[in-house]
């Protein structure tokens, strides 16, 4: 066993294979045997660096997601032994865990109510127990603000921090199962006849799902993030969460201290201090406008943009009065891919491999979201040459524009 206790490279590689094969579908239990040793002594660093081998090798996300569920099943006794975190508090990593505390806390108690409407005779009670039910249901999605702050500043900080950060793909795949196991709950619960097999399907799927991320969280993920990530960046996370907003908690109030960076703009590098630009002027072939107003113009339209560059890097984004889809600053930079859950991944190739290749200049989707009608519009940016230099997302909510008739010409 010394042999992978002090080896970190011939361990990885005996958990690599051991997983590999279990997704491949080899039998668990000769697996087990042959890697044992490395299986006794894995840490957090070692499955967050194999799952990100894993994604690397293209492996289909629903057959990765089943064979890590098996593997960390076999891991789960040494992985629970390793030392419990501790933070200050409102530190960035110790508000993510006292959110899952009130998440635990709120699972909790839809434990009885999902075992109450398989045991309720009468009719009036069970309607009673299933309106509750749902309620509780629809108050988790307030769990959103906690992944949707992992998704767009956390991950974007981890990824410029560690290099092998590709695990974080698989999270971000099991947000969106908790994201529609949700609503298909809260839609099948809402309905006059109950699917009760359908109902605690879908139960059973939710507690796993999210009991799933706050084990992957505080017994991989975050150990392995607290060492990588400096602690004035966590700041800076803290800063940039507030927009956000938290989940189940009261906002915390944050304390800057001496290292926490300056609000400038860091790009490649470059830090450019946006107070002593907002007076420059910018020579448009239509007219000259400061930094400043042209900010303002950008934020006041009725749109959401988003800009990414020939390299698929993020560059910009507007920040509208009532923004439909989450941005911060921490993607300034981040790859477009990145920047989307890996089932979505392949649709953004596509459509900029079409950009680039001239097929298309243009795109359009539209959604349904929060009962709203959303317009989302991409178009390839190219220069006076025809040469590609990026592409824009533009988002619009069309809802009260769909209604509009007739004329208006006065005030």
């Amino acid at each position: 066993m010394s042999e992978f206790i002090n080896n970190n490279k011939a361990r990885i590689e005996s958990i690599f294979d051991f997983c590999f094969k279990l997704i491949n579908g080899e039998k668990g239990t000769e697996l087990i045997k042959k890697h044992q040793e490395a299986i006794d002594c894995v840490t957090a660093n070692d499955i967050v660096v194999v799952v990100h081998r894993l994604v690397e090798a293209n492996l289909p996300m629903s057959d990765m997601k089943i064979g890590i569920n098996k593997a960390l099943n076999v891991f789960y006794k040494p992985i629970l032994n390793q030392p419990k975190l501790k933070f200050s508090q409102n530190h960035f990593l110790e508000i993510m865990m006292r959110e899952n505390r009130e998440l635990e806390t709120r699972l909790n108690e839809i434990k009885p109510l999902a075992k109450q409407i398989n045991q309720q005779a009468d009719e009036k009670d069970l309607l009673k127990t299933v309106s509750i039910l749902r309620h509780k249901i629809e108050e988790l999605a307030e769990i959103e603000k906690h992944y949707s702050r992992k998704e767009n500043v956390f991950f974007p900080y981890f990824e410029n921090q560690y290099p092998e950060f590709k695990c974080l793909g698989v999270m971000w795949s099991i947000h969106d199962d908790i994201r529609k196991v949700r609503k298909d709950l809260v839609e099948v619960l809402s309905n006059n006849s109950l699917d009760l097999q359908r109902i605690n399907k879908l139960m059973g799927d939710l507690f796993f799902f999210m009991n799933t991320v706050i084990f992957r969280e505080e017994y991989l993920l975050f150990p392995v993030a607290v060492n990588a990530v400096s602690e004035e960046l966590w700041e800076e996370m803290n800063y940039q969460s507030e927009e956000i907003g938290f989940s189940f908690i009261e906002p915390p109030v944050f304390t800057k201290t001496k290292n926490t960076p300056k609000k400038a703009f860091t790009f490649e590098g470059e830090q450019l201090d946006t107070l002593q630009l907002n007076d420059t002027l910018l020579n448009f072939d239509t007219g000259l406008i400061t930094l400043q107003q042209a900010m303002m113009l950008l934020n006041h339209l009725p749109v959401d943009i988003t800009m990414i560059d020939e390299n698929d890097r993020v560059r910009f984004f507007s920040n509208p009065k009532d923004r439909f889809f989450t941005r911060s600053k921490a993607i300034i930079g981040r790859t477009v891919q990145n920047c989307h859950p890996p089932e979505s991944v392949n649709v953004v190739e596509d459509l900029l491999k079409a950009f680039k290749s001239g097929e298309k200049d243009s795109e359009p989707f539209w959604i349904q979201m929060k009962g709203r009608f959303i317009l989302i519009q991409y178009f390839a940016l190219r220069d006076e040459n025809g040469v590609y230099k990026g592409c824009i997302e533009v988002s619009q909510d069309l809802t009260d524009i769909k209604t509009l008739e007739g004329e208006k010409r006065l005030m």
